[in-house]
């Protein structure tokens, strides 16, 4: 299926629809495990009196750790996910049947570092989706915000993503 003025309007109603979910403690070990896996030596992201003599409470997350974690718990099983990857949970209520769904880049502002023992919500919704064309015919560009809170409500980072379906 093709996506078309029909799917666009069907998406569109989703504009505005947000949810909240806890995403636990943001650990040490987490910190380190991202950090080496992304090449990075920052004694920040791992050295917790050097991270103190910086002025943080402890070592700090590196700034895309978040946004980089695509399941927060152990993800779907294989008939949870689309053909194309895509966990069926993410997409629903859209009319995704058929249509091929793929990442179309992301804009993050960080707000504040996030140290380790940081407890963490992420808030999203859909905030705008748009019928455009490219070189293989028409393209839907949904866009989400998303906010990651700490426990005492400080919006500590926003990402608004991209995905598009085609």
């Amino acid at each position: 299926m093709a996506v078309d003025d029909t799917v666009l309007e069907a998406v569109r109603t989703r504009i505005g629809t947000e949810s909240a979910h806890e995403l636990g403690t943001i650990t040490a070990l987490m910190i380190r495990r991202y950090a080496r896996a992304i090449g990075e030596s920052n004694p920040l992201y791992y050295d917790t009196e050097f991270a103190r003599g910086c002025g943080h409470p402890d070592i700090i997350a590196p700034p895309n750790l978040v946004t980089a974690v695509s399941a927060w718990d152990e993800g779907p099983a294989e008939d949870g996910l689309r053909s194309d990857g895509v966990p069926t949970a993410a997409l629903q209520d859209l009319p995704t049947e058929g249509v091929r769904v793929m990442g179309g880049g992301e804009d993050i502002e960080f707000h504040a570092p996030i140290p380790a023992g940081t407890t963490l919500t992420e808030r999203s919704a859909m905030v705008g989706a748009e019928l455009t064309h490219g070189s293989k015919g028409p393209v839907i560009v949904v866009r989400y915000r998303h906010e990651f809170v700490a426990a005492d409500g400080r919006v500590l980072l926003t990402s608004t993503r991209k995905v598009l379906l085609r």
